[in-house]
């Protein structure tokens, strides 16, 4: 049966510096620690994740990959990708699998990530860490 979910309530921000607390000693990059982060939908095996992430001025986040596919819609700052650098308005399509890295503009970075499925891998292409 098809059916309608709605979440009206906003979660609160929550430290990325907490959550990967238990993450191996160097795997992730200052700028990547300290991110926040809150999740709109946490997303199943078979219902989408949407997280809304925000960065530090200039933080940078190392080259890495997900498992599943990825859109990121970037609200407020700029995202420096390759030679690119994209505002708010700008959207993303990333396929599972695919390495990229970018940084946060002077004024940081905030965007929407959505998955089609919960996805908790990051991928450096050293080793895999999921949490």
């Amino acid at each position: 049966m098809a059916r309608v979910h709605i979440t009206e309530e906003t979660s609160p921000w929550m430290s990325a510096r907490e959550a990967l607390a238990n993450a191996p000693a160097g795997h992730f990059t200052e700028g990547e620690i300290s991110a926040h982060y809150r999740m709109r939908e946490p997303g199943t095996d078979k219902a989408p994740q949407l997280m809304e992430m925000r960065y530090e001025p200039h933080a940078e986040i190392q080259i890495h990959a997900h498992d599943e596919d990825e859109i990121v819609y970037i609200l407020a700052g700029e995202m420096h990708l390759g030679g690119r650098v994209l505002g708010p308005g700008s959207t993303l399509s990333i396929a599972g699998g695919t390495f990229y890295g970018f940084k946060a503009g002077a004024d940081g970075l905030q965007f929407l990530n959505f998955r089609p499925r919960q996805d908790t891998t990051f991928h450096t292409g050293r080793e895999t860490y999921r949490h």
